[in-house]
């Protein structure tokens, strides 16, 4: 009896392995480049960005499915998943409101999940700088 509790356990809590999958790098930024090199890279934006990306550069990903979580103030606001099939490279996801205003002020998080288990999670914020009333006409 006590192996079926066990048998039971670990079949209800395995959620994936990570597997040969590794992130190399992880930034977020304004945007990229044509040849993937992220500009605009901090934790902290001025109002008035329109756009932030998370540029992932990773290694394996051989049919491995990542899933992009992006909160703003601690609730999920957008999800992604795609499945990785070509060992490796680099991948661009985006947050932007959908009529293109500016992001609103506060923090930001997002979280990246490999094969359903959490492989990194980066915080950051978009503030009102100096010249934020400039940005937001």
């Amino acid at each position: 009896m006590l192996f079926f509790a066990v048998f039971f356990v670990a079949i209800t809590c395995y959620r994936g392995d990570i597997g040969s999958f590794s992130i190399d790098e992880a930034v977020v930024c304004v945007d990229v480049d044509d040849s993937a090199i992220p500009w605009g890279v901090g934790d902290k934006f001025d109002f008035g960005v329109r756009q932030l990306c998370v540029l992932l550069g990773y290694s394996g990903g051989d049919d491995d499915t990542v899933r992009f979580k992006w909160f703003f103030k601690g609730q999920l606001i957008h999800e992604e998943v795609q499945i990785l099939g070509d060992g490796g490279s680099y991948r661009m996801f985006y947050i932007l409101r959908e009529d293109g205003s500016p992001l609103p002020v506060g923090p930001y998080s997002v979280q990246i999940d490999v094969n359903d288990r959490m492989a990194r999670k980066m915080a950051f914020s978009v503030e009102e700088g100096p010249d934020a009333s400039v940005n937001s006409q």
